[in-house]
């Protein structure tokens, strides 16, 4: 339920993200939400890359630093 309404609420808000991007959860907690992307990604050392457009000012993104391991993705 969790990824489905994730999937739902970006769909709904930016259709296009989700046209090329994929979500992941791992089954274990703490249930850690990824982005994928069809392209080499670019290492980028701060906590909010500018790349990431989030609408909103001070509200910090996860990185990818503290998502590892397998989990379910759907795109």
């Amino acid at each position: 339920k969790l990824l489905n309404s994730t999937y739902q609420i970006l769909n709904s808000t930016n259709p296009n993200m989700t046209t090329n991007c994929w979500l992941c959860y791992d089954i274990r907690p703490p249930f850690y939400e990824a982005v994928g992307i069809p392209f080499d990604p670019k290492l980028v050392n701060g906590p909010d890359p500018t790349q990431w457009v989030w609408n909103t000012t001070n509200n910090p993104g996860i990185t990818m630093q503290y998502v590892s391991g397998q989990g379910t993705c759907v795109g």
